[in-house]
């Protein structure tokens, strides 16, 4: 009996975002980011670490340069930046809202992973639009503009 060949598992755009996230942040912190670097940062297995890693190369986001560090491409490097802006937007929200720190954090980051960039960009527009600066660099906190307008 012959054994069929298993079809490449293809994994989520929020979840290579996540990943290259990942590498950026890492990379902040430590001279060579390795795949074993960011299992241990996100909790993930290194099995699935490598197969995410798989698409990424495929896809040119990521490549392997000398001891096995991981280096974002351009398109890379600039999808993490995406996602750090679009986390750290919601995070800033979130905060201005009145939600502590950690929380702020943790729930920025699983909002950043439910939406797409298109929807992200849609919502921060429509936002600013209705007076909302469009983050942490932008004008007078929310707490501040709610002050001024009552």
């Amino acid at each position: 009996m012959e054994k069929k060949a298993k079809a490449p598992r293809v994994i989520s755009d929020t979840t290579l975002d996540r990943y290259l996230g990942a590498i950026l942040a890492l990379r902040q912190r430590i001279p060579i980011v390795r795949s074993v670097d960011v299992a241990n940062h996100l909790g993930n297995s290194k099995a699935c670490v490598s197969m995410a890693l798989k698409q990424m190369i495929l896809q040119e986001l990521v490549r392997i340069g000398p001891h096995g560090a991981l280096l974002l491409t351009e398109s890379g490097e600039r999808r993490a930046a995406g996602h750090r802006d679009s986390c750290d937007y919601f995070q800033w929200l979130l905060v201005q809202s009145g939600v502590v720190e950690p929380e702020a954090r943790t729930e920025a980051a699983a909002i950043t992973r439910a939406l797409s960039r298109p929807s992200f960009e849609a919502l921060q527009g429509y936002l600013t639009r209705m007076g909302i600066p469009p983050g942490p660099g932008g004008d007078a906190p929310i707490q501040e503009q709610q002050a001024v307008s009552k």
